[in-house]
């Protein structure tokens, strides 16, 4: 983080709703980037339902990136170390 960036505190609501996908695009634009989010079409395969659109600075997209890439690196070390019992 940087100098410059304020440490946000964020409410999440208990109510939240969880939501399961399992497709993904990514479209990158100029000044900002769509991702969206869905789930392929049990009764029709070879298609999917697009459920969320999510659209970010570019700003945040690479701190999306960044943090998403740390949280992996963090839980396959964690992971490698169960397995290696300990």
């Amino acid at each position: 983080m940087s100098d410059q960036q304020v440490k946000i505190s964020a409410y999440v609501s208990p109510d939240l709703e969880y939501c399961y996908r399992d497709i993904a695009n990514i479209f990158v634009g100029s000044d900002e980037v769509t991702f969206e989010f869905g789930n392929h079409h049990k009764s029709s395969p070879g298609n999917a339902v697009i459920n969320n659109r999510i659209v970010m600075s570019l700003a945040n997209a690479y701190d999306l990136q960044q943090r998403l890439q740390q949280a992996l690196m963090e839980a396959q070390q964690a992971l490698l170390r169960e397995q290696q019992g300990g």
